[in-house]
């Protein structure tokens, strides 16, 4: 940059003693024409005798011809340095990750980050009494630790302790680690595990998630599990399709800005104790030390930080659809997810060796078979809604993206179709709801 700027003063300096010279040969030139055309009248003898033009005047309009013109190459080589400082930068910034000092030095609610998040600072030594010691472990992955706590105030906390030492945790992921907690604090629904706080010291080096705490385990263990977990019947199965519907709406439609699900399937549905619907696993990148191999074979692993592969922060999260593969792709994992839902099977099958879609298109299209997609562990389930069921997962389906419906559209349909409210969806089946049930299964 200074060399630039030493440049532009000698170019400068250059064109004002060129200019000068021009400017007096300019003026000389004129003088003499001036001269020329009055002479041309006179006759002879007033020509020896006209005296020449006083030099002052010459001199004058000199000196002010060549300030013009250094005042002129002066001002064109502040804004040749300007255009070419102006062309640097922006070519740093297209090329390069501009990442600030972490402002964390130590933990505590009072040292607040350097990005805007309504999300409160908690203290390690908070979420170690919370936890028991961090004894209290309920499940863990190479990416970290998930633990279960009970904060001061009574509320049940899942915490997730990324597994890495200071040594390798490098500035992008702490980068990405404040993205992700700007991204989950704005998420505020009663259908989405919802980030309650986090925790950021370095002695000892600790990065932490703070959730709310969904006691029933996932949807998944539930349907794969049914003899260690509780079987989910028809209206309850229903409950949890339209409470995922209305947290992905509320994801797609009134987020500002929206974002999609990375990672939508019956794994990323966990239940309250009423057996309501509350999504998770929101594609936090998992911020591994860096084994290629490692990352091929955990692609797609159940974590309440997700497993979407991530080297930190780039570009391409800074625009208005941050965190999202696509809204198309969503309503095909919503698809599935009903699927999942009431047949109970696996997104793939590996006795029959086949994917959950295919097996499922033959029964879709006609009423008489859509019988063989219900859970056989399923007693009772409403024909009625099985059919409006199978309806809408033709259209998730749809081989076109552009076809597929909104969220929006998709959870009216299940509103219209299951005759569900959005507080209905979070409310345990009642006894009455039973008996309309088994009188409309044997109706059919």
């Amino acid at each position: 940059m200074k060399e630039m700027l030493v440049g532009a003063l000698v170019w400068s300096v250059s064109i004002a003693l060129v200019s000068g010279r021009v400017g007096g040969t300019f003026l000389g030139v004129l003088r003499l024409g001036e001269e020329s055309s009055s002479n041309a009248t006179l006759p002879a003898s007033d020509m020896r005798a006209r005296p020449l033009p006083p030099a002052d005047a010459s001199a004058n309009a000199m000196v002010w011809m060549n300030a013009l013109l250094i005042v002129t190459a002066v001002a064109l080589s502040v804004a040749i340095v300007v255009l070419v400082f102006m062309i640097r930068r922006l070519h740093h910034r297209r090329h390069t990750v501009l990442i600030p000092e972490s402002p964390w030095k130590s933990g505590g609610r009072s040292n607040q980050p350097s990005f805007h998040t309504t999300c409160p600072l908690l203290k390690r030594e908070e979420l170690e009494a919370a936890c028991e010691d961090f004894s209290n472990i309920i499940g863990s992955s190479p990416d970290g630790f998930l633990y279960k706590g009970t904060l001061s105030d009574g509320t049940e906390i899942a915490v997730t302790s990324i597994r890495m030492c200071a040594a390798d945790w490098s500035p992008k992921y702490e980068l990405s680690f404040r993205r992700k907690v700007e991204g989950l604090s704005r998420m505020k629904h009663k259908h989405l595990v919802n980030l309650v706080g986090y925790c950021v010291e370095e002695e000892p080096f600790t990065r932490m998630l703070v959730f709310e705490y969904a006691s029933n385990g996932t949807l998944s263990d539930h349907l794969h599990n049914p003899k260690e977990m509780e079987h989910l019947d028809w209206p309850t199965r229903m409950r949890v399709i339209m409470g995922a519907a209305y947290g992905l709406e509320y994801m797609h439609h009134d987020l500002t800005p929206p974002c999609s699900h990375l990672n939508f399937d019956a794994n990323a549905i966990y239940l309250t104790d009423e057996h309501s619907a509350k999504i998770a696993n929101f594609g936090i990148a998992r911020m591994s030390a860096g084994n290629p191999k490692q990352d091929q074979m955990l692609h797609g692993c159940n974590s309440w930080m997700g497993c979407t592969v991530s080297e930190g922060y780039s570009e391409e999260w800074d625009g208005l659809y941050r965190h999202c593969p696509g809204f198309e792709g969503n309503m095909y994992d919503f698809g599935v997810f009903i699927l999942q839902t009431i047949s109970g099977r696996p997104p793939y099958c590996e006795l029959e060796q086949e994917n959950l879609v295919n097996w499922a298109e033959r029964y879709l299209s006609d009423p008489k078979l859509m019988l063989h997609l219900v859970d056989p562990e399923l007693k009772l389930h409403n024909a009625q809604e099985l059919v409006a069921l199978c309806k809408i997962v033709q259209m998730c389906l749809s081989d076109k993206g552009y076809k597929r419906p909104s969220m929006r559209k998709v959870s009216r349909m299940l509103a219209e179709a299951l005759n569900m409210t959005p507080e209905a969806a979070t409310m345990r089946a009642s006894p009455l709801l039973w008996a309309q049930l088994s009188i409309l299964d044997d109706s059919t």
